[in-house]
């Protein structure tokens, strides 16, 4: 019924009208196009006026897509031949529907056969007369459609879309944005061959990514989809940080005070140079003489291809728009068509009743005989280029509605099974309404398009395009101020924005070096933040791109521009002098300039100076009574011990390592529990020689020989030492580090729980046994006093590993190297202090104490205060004898003598200690 009373009125406007609404060429199959032909309808009166040239170029796009690309393609529909229906819209949604929906009854007229109407054409001669007659026919031999291109106008796409949806046939447009249109329920059957404008969005917004902007102007003109267009230009600007200054709408309806007030308030903000441009060609045409004639200069303009490619762009000054930069399509492929326009002439072109019209009306108001001039059929190129030089000039919808036409005619080849050659014969019921075949083929069509090498549709319905990008370039001379469009780079959303910068000129001629800046606040350098400004007129988004710069605090950084916070640099890394990036801290080591670094090596020099010196004496004078009293071997390993302590001292003034860590545990253990245990084997072998003599046993002479004294000291090591390594194994020492007060890092080595405390007990008890056994044999018979030194280097080993145990735990880093440097110096000079010292100074100082009698003399005037025995008088041998034998041997024997007096042989001592 709808379809009834539609079609009805249509013949009624068509009868009454003096207006063409249709066009037609007969086909195998249909395609309908809507165009605004006419862009004003008197809805009372059924007449259009105003026809606009660059719409009949779209009309003639679609013709010429029909004929020559599909018609004239032999592989394309093979044995088909597609006709057209053209339809004026005038830019209503009144006429566009009851157009199409007249159309769609006159195909379906099998199933309505009562609709038929009888046309009056009105004509200006016969050449169009038969453009009207058209429709004028038995519509039982109407042939099927396969799809609707339109329209121009959202409005006017919207409402076919809801009527064609309905009806389940398919509608392409060449020039729709709105969102609510992608909804694939709601619209099943409707496409466009645009790409959809949060695309355009993206393309602009990576532009103003790349260039480093963020405060921009936009300039929305139209008022169709403006809400899309701000709200879908907003979320797209914020994802890529970009903060939009102020957004000027113009409205259809606009007045010039609408464009004097847009320009003014662009002119005063400063700070933004750059403005988004995007909406209706003719209002934003407007905008930019109303810019021209304000002298808008300074900015840089972002445009889409709509406007970017408008014919009277040239008009613009390169003041104004010279630097422009936007998004483009491929206007090459366009060069066919543009050639294809130029061969039209009256005769050759008179399946388009409009193009005529169009003539007829710009002659007669150019004062020619129009009639004489369309019946010479040729078209004097003077007269194209005076009257009717708009038609010529490429508009870039003419591509998309070709595109529209393809995707139909592409789909169409695919439904039908076509190849090469041909293609099978329609059925006589063919039709792709309600056909989900067919809509299947159209959503998956794939072509080599005319603004796309590739074209596709999207999952919403819209097409996928790959832009050029253009730069605007000003072009002045004598006769000329305007620009020309250089390709500098393309976008598509898979790769991206590729760009030549050094192509571009900037807005006044500067160079591709000169970029404009278009920033709300200055850039905040690497080393300090960005802080949001805060103020009555500062919105939440603005905050994003307007701050202040302040430095980063202390041992923290910031590595990038306008980084919102600073970070706090890990362990052990500190900001360097920028604050730009944690570096490692400095490893503070000791240095050989540091005073008391000079002081411990010049000690330890004379240490080992003094050790070589006493070292080499005693070899030199190892037959010395004073000498071999202090048995020789023993004396030896006490020196080696203490020698390793010097070295182990040395170890803690070098840079720390862990297998350092490892080496020094072992030394200083080695070097510490060894002089322990000597102390301890050689007060052990004094004590068992004169108590024993002093009992007259012989009994355990083995126990107190070398041998046995220096495998105690082994085995006290290998135990000790054992303990120390398998604690260590259990749980490993490392390097521990220390942050001192000048962010510098102190190495030390840290010896874990396990292996730390059974070194401090191993310590502790060898300390109390080297002291107590000092102890008891402090007043034995030794010559020159030795056992009063050992039981002194005894108390003062153990005195300086007490101390030593709290001072190592509460220091550390190199404070605590130094302690324990200094607490192994003092393990090595010990022995110098204690025992060599006291023989040096006898040797070179007192040589005459230094001889077997006088040992003899010492020993023999010693007293036991413990079981002295009641003996005789010692007799001692007139012989001279026991001169050649060693003090303890001659000891051992005047011992013996006083507990049991009687008279003894000379015997020679199984060892001479």
């Amino acid at each position: 019924m709808v379809l009834m009373l539609a079609g009805l009125q249509v013949c009624e406007t068509r009868q009454s009208s003096r207006t063409q609404f249709f066009a037609k060429k007969s086909g195998d199959v249909q395609i309908f196009g809507v165009f605004p032909i006419s862009s004003k309808f008197n809805i009372n009166t059924f007449q259009c006026s105003t026809y606009s040239l660059h719409d009949i170029q779209l009309t003639q796009a679609m013709i010429y897509a029909i004929d020559e690309l599909i018609n004239g393609n032999p592989n394309l529909l093979p044995g088909i031949k597609v006709g057209w229906t053209l339809m004026n819209s005038c830019t209503s949604r009144h006429v566009a529907l009851a157009s199409v929906s007249s159309a769609l009854t006159i195909a379906m007229s099998e199933d309505i056969p009562q609709i038929s109407c009888q046309i009056t054409p009105y004509s200006y001669n016969d050449t169009v007369s038969h453009f009207l007659h058209s429709l004028t026919h038995d519509v039982n031999h109407e042939s099927p459609s396969i799809g609707l291109v339109g329209a121009k106008t959202e409005p006017i796409t919207a409402s076919l879309a809801s009527f064609t949806s309905s009806l389940s046939f398919p509608q392409i447009s060449y020039n729709s944005f709105s969102t609510v249109l992608k909804d694939r329920t709601t619209y099943p059957y409707f496409f466009r061959t645009t790409p959809p404008i949060h695309v355009q969005a993206n393309a602009i917004a990576d532009i103003i990514a790349y260039f480093q902007w963020n405060w921009v102007s936009i300039v929305i003109a139209g008022s169709d989809n403006v809400d899309n267009m701000r709200q879908t230009l907003f979320s797209v600007t914020r994802i890529h940080n970009i903060c939009i200054s102020q957004t000027i709408i113009l409205h259809d309806n606009y007045t010039p005070d609408d464009l004097l007030r847009a320009v003014n308030r662009l002119k005063l903000n400063t700070r933004s140079k750059i403005i988004i441009v995007v909406g209706e060609e003719s209002i934003i045409y407007q905008f930019l003489l109303k810019a021209q004639s304000r002298k808008l200069t300074g900015k840089t303009f972002i445009g889409t291809y709509g406007w970017l490619n408008m014919p009277n762009l040239h008009k613009i000054s390169g003041d104004i728009l010279g630097g422009a930069i936007g998004v483009n399509i491929n206007r090459q492929s366009l060069k066919k068509f543009l050639q294809y326009l130029k061969r039209l002439d009256f005769c050759n072109n008179a399946d388009n009743p409009w193009f005529v019209r169009a003539w007829y009306r710009k002659l007669l108001s150019a004062g020619y005989d129009a009639q004489q001039v369309i019946d010479n059929c040729d078209i004097d190129h003077r007269l194209r280029d005076s009257l009717f030089n708009a038609f010529y000039e490429l508009h870039y919808l003419s591509a998309f509605v070709m595109d529209s036409v393809l995707a139909l005619a592409h789909a169409l080849h695919t439904k039908l099974r076509c190849n090469s050659q041909s293609c099978p014969p329609l059925n006589p019921y063919f039709s792709t309404q309600f056909d989900p075949e067919y809509l299947a083929h159209l959503k998956n069509v794939t072509f080599d398009g005319i603004v796309s090498d590739k074209f596709t549709f999207r999952p919403g319905g819209s097409s996928k395009l790959r832009f050029n990008i253009v730069n605007l370039q000003p072009i002045r001379n004598a006769t000329v101020d305007t620009v020309q469009v250089v390709s500098i780079g393309n976008w598509n959303e898979k790769e991206g924005l590729t760009i030549s910068a050094d192509k571009i000129v900037w807005n006044g001629g500067h160079s591709s070096s000169e970029i404009p800046s278009s920033r709300c606040s200055r850039d905040c350098q690497p080393g300090s933040i960005s802080e949001p400004m805060v103020g009555p007129h500062m919105d939440q988004s603005a905050r994003l791109c307007c701050w202040t710069c302040k430095k980063c605090p202390n041992d923290t950084v910031s590595s990038h521009i306008n980084q919102r916070k600073c970070h706090k640099c890990s362990n052990y890394t500190t900001p360097n002098k920028n604050k730009t990036q944690c570096e490692d801290m400095i490893v503070e080591e000791f240095t050989a300039n540091e005073p008391f670094i000079i002081i411990l090596s010049i000690v330890a020099v004379i240490i080992l100076i003094y050790f070589t010196f006493a070292w080499v004496s005693l070899i030199m004078y190892r037959s010395t009574p004073i000498v071999k009293g202090s048995n020789f071997i023993l004396l030896n390993i006490y020196l080696i011990f203490n020698l390793t302590a010097v070295v182990a001292a040395t170890l803690f003034l070098i840079p720390v390592t862990e297998t350092l860590c490892k080496i020094q545990i072992f030394i200083v253990s080695i070097s510490e529990i060894g002089v322990l245990s000597t102390i301890i084997c050689k007060t052990n072998q004094i004590d068992l020689i004169f108590k024993k003599a002093a009992r007259g046993s012989r009994a355990g002479s083995k126990l107190v020989s070398n041998i046995s004294q220096v495998l105690s000291i082994v085995a006290i090591q290998i135990i000790s030492n054992g303990i120390i390594a398998g604690m260590m194994f259990h749980k490993p020492n490392s390097v521990s580090r220390l942050v001192n007060s000048e962010n510098r890092i102190e190495l030390t080595c840290q010896v874990e729980q396990p292996a730390l405390i059974s070194f401090y007990v191993i310590m502790a008890t060898l300390c109390v046994l080297a002291v107590v056994m000092a102890f008891r044999t402090r007043k034995l018979p030794d010559n020159f006093n030795e056992a009063h030194y050992i039981f002194l280097a005894a108390l003062l080993v153990s005195s300086v590993s007490v101390i030593s145990i709290p001072t190592a735990l509460v220091t550390v880093g190199l404070v605590h190297r130094l302690i324990v440097c200094v607490i192994n110096l003092s393990f090595g000079s010990i022995a110098l202090l204690c025992l060599i010292s006291p023989k040096l100074y006898v040797i070179y100082f007192q040589p005459d104490l230094n001889t077997r009698q006088q040992a003899v003399a010492d020993i023999a005037s010693y007293t036991f205060n413990n079981n002295r025995p009641n003996a005789s008088p010692m007799s001692v041998p007139s012989n001279d004898s026991y001169l050649h034998q060693s003090p303890i041997a001659v000891g051992r024997k005047v011992l013996t003598a006083r507990v049991q007096p009687k008279t003894f042989s000379e015997e020679t001592d199984q060892e001479d200690l």
